[in-house]
């Protein structure tokens, strides 16, 4: 049995960065009202920072309590391994997230560049081929 089998990836199609930051903050906010534990996969110090900041500030009258490396209902990480009982993660690398244990992986279809484009494809395929169920939303 594929240790995949049952895991999703959920795509994104976005067009407009704007669009990136809306969706994660969105996707974010959801899991946190639950109390489902989500980790942020980012590539690297400088986009843990980038999404630290961002989520400080959304949503705007509010914000989205989380850390850095830890095992907090919202967690940002550079380093590719799993946290904790978390079973939902956001991959913002430009890799795809092939980790076990995660039951729902959402990335980017991002459209804003065709270098971009061409890295979602990149995922969407190695998800596939994972045996990920994949899905697509906007």
């Amino acid at each position: 049995m594929n240790s995949n089998e049952h895991s999703r990836a959920v795509f994104f199609q976005v067009r407009r960065p704007n669009e990136k930051l809306s969706r994660l903050t969105t996707i974010c906010a959801s899991h946190f009202e639950k109390k489902e534990p989500i980790i942020i996969f980012v590539e690297d110090d400088k986009g843990a920072q980038y999404v630290d900041e961002l989520l400080w500030k959304s949503p705007p009258t509010a914000f989205l309590p989380h850390s850095l490396e830890s095992k907090d209902i919202i967690t940002i990480t550079s380093t590719k391994k799993k946290f904790g009982e978390h079973r939902i993660a956001f991959n913002l690398c430009p890799t795809p997230l092939l980790l076990d244990g995660f039951k729902i992986v959402y990335d980017f279809e991002d459209l804003t560049s065709p270098i971009k484009q061409n890295l979602s494809a990149l995922r969407f395929d190695a998800y596939k081929k994972a045996g990920y169920l994949i899905e697509a939303r906007n």
